[in-house]
């Protein structure tokens, strides 16, 4: 075995030799990707529908391009020219809905394999003004703009936080957020993994609330491993990680109001060891969906929660002999009658269009054959 794999290493090290020309190929150069393929830069579309945003080469500015020609009409934001700007660079950003606010961070710092946090900076692009997003200490995680545009929340030390762009105030929306114990807007690593989603808060069409999962990992049993940071005794890194049988976090809704600034909890009816990947608030403001599904992920529920009255109302069900596969949950796209479903109930992947109360209208796609994405609707 191990000659077969030193001779593949010998093949590799030869094929890039031969490609580059050059006589002396690093180990270095392979992990730190120096012959990995390059990529296409992440566009953001901008509320026109015309234009698009993407980073400068050089990740000191945001660029508005046209998409019938791809070329650059506009630079939305530049390090070089931002009044008050201490940053040379950025990592990323995003755009309000009106265009006039951009977050964008910068010193980048991965958590797992999704999640990650950055110190975060507003842009007000009317008085070409950058500033902190945050007057606390310690870095950002899953900036959320409101619908109107006009505020922002985020979360800090498993706590979430809420910014008023048009008072300049910050204020904390809950104050339980523990490490490894209780977490508020953020999945666990549990759902990082299995779900592939980081961000549990949802804001309802009128910006009024806010809606958020709490999850309770206290009797979550705890890994550690040792991290090798080149000390002489290098520390430990523990985390929340239930393996088959163990405990899954205690996950419930709470939606705050903006107004009133009370949390409520959802009385939502769900087992203890039921998962809740997904929260989103329909057209409807009163209107808040949670999906949910059990521990053996063969059964997903969604149900309305409404804010005001945290009175919930299963409106569908999904059952299989399997499994339910928890990416058609991103195929549930919500219009102001009604909401599309992707199902495997007929044996095979198609779209399913329900009204509105959870009645089925009609099967849209059938056949011998699977929808692999439900990219969008008009």
């Amino acid at each position: 075995m191990k000659q077969i794999l030193f001779l593949a290493f010998l093949l590799i090290f030869t094929s890039l030799q031969a490609q580059t020309g050059r006589k002396e190929v690093t180990l270095k150069d392979i992990v730190e990707g120096k012959f990995r393929a390059a990529g296409i830069p992440e566009v953001q579309t901008l509320p026109d529908g015309e234009h698009f945003s993407r980073l400068s080469d050089d990740h000191t500015a945001i660029l508005k391009c046209a998409y019938k020609t791809g070329k650059v009409v506009d630079t939305l934001f530049s390090t070089r020219k931002a009044r008050e700007c201490t940053i040379e660079t950025i990592d990323g950003y995003m755009i309000n809905s009106t265009g006039y606010r951009i977050v964008v961070w910068t010193d980048k710092e991965s958590i797992y394999r999704r999640s990650w946090k950055a110190n975060m900076y507003d842009y007000d692009a009317r008085r070409n003004l950058i500033k902190p997003l945050s007057d606390q200490k310690g870095k950002i995680m899953l900036p959320t703009f409101s619908p109107d545009g006009r505020m922002c929340a985020y979360v800090r030390n498993n706590n979430i936080w809420l910014k008023k762009f048009d008072y300049d105030t910050e204020s904390q929306v809950t104050k339980d957020g523990e490490i490894n114990k209780i977490l508020n807007g953020l999945s666990d690593w549990t759902y990082e993994e299995e779900f592939m989603i980081t961000n549990l808060m949802s804001w309802s069409a009128d910006s009024k609330f806010l809606a958020f999962v709490r999850s309770d990992e206290t009797q979550v049993p705890t890994f550690s491993f040792q991290e090798f940071d080149g000390s002489l005794y290098p520390p430990y890194y523990e985390f929340k990680y239930p393996k088959a049988g163990e405990k899954n976090s205690a996950v419930s809704v709470n939606a705050y109001s903006v107004d009133t600034k009370d949390i409520k909890k959802m009385n939502l009816p769900i087992a203890g060891d039921d998962y809740i990947p997904m929260i989103q608030f329909t057209r409807n403001p009163d209107q808040l969906a949670v999906m949910t599904l059990n521990r053996q992920q063969n059964v997903f529920k969604m149900y309305y929660a409404n804010p005001k009255s945290a009175l919930c109302k299963m409106v569908l069900q999904d059952e299989s002999k399997t499994y339910i596969d928890s990416d058609w949950l991103y195929s549930i796209h919500f219009t102001d009658n009604n909401f599309t479903y992707v199902s495997e109930s007929d044996g095979y992947a198609h779209i399913y269009l329900y009204g509105f109360t959870g009645v089925l209208q009609k099967q849209v796609t059938s056949g011998n054959w699977d929808v692999t994405k439900l990219c969008g609707i008009d």
